[in-house]
């Protein structure tokens, strides 16, 4: 504490000034704030790229391993694992199956980016043009 600033005494209120300091993902579901919470309870996530709009399964074990429990996947961006494909992916999470999906990305300027970027690409999408010839 410094110097200047007394304590406040029996009885008397404390006035100064409430510095905010939490970070804006505390606003965030907490089964979306950290991969290990999101690998605790079994939360279902995909990246999807904004190059080539390729939708893939992330386990969230893999990111404990990488980068520790305490890491987030909120604005997070990642090479896309597409061959060819030099874009970056943003991750999804959703709580159980036929839940909607919830987009990781906290960033304005990043969540205006989706709307130009490509539909999400499945591997059903990918195999049926094979298929038909």
């Amino acid at each position: 504490m410094t110097p200047s600033i007394r304590r406040p005494g029996a009885g008397q209120k404390d006035y100064r000034p409430l510095v905010m300091t939490a970070a804006l993902h505390t606003l965030w579901p907490i089964w979306v704030r950290t991969v290990g919470a999101m690998q605790r309870r079994n939360i279902l996530v995909r990246s999807q790229c904004r190059r080539c709009g390729a939708l893939m399964r992330v386990d969230p074990v893999d990111f404990v391993a990488r980068h520790g429990a305490g890491w987030s996947l909120i604005d997070a961006q990642e090479k896309c694992r597409m061959v060819a494909c030099d874009g970056a992916v943003f991750y999804l999470a959703s709580r159980t199956y036929g839940a909607p999906w919830r987009v990781l990305l906290g960033d304005e300027a990043l969540k205006k980016t989706l709307a130009e970027g490509p539909a999400p690409v499945t591997a059903e999408a990918l195999v049926r043009p094979a298929v038909a010839q």
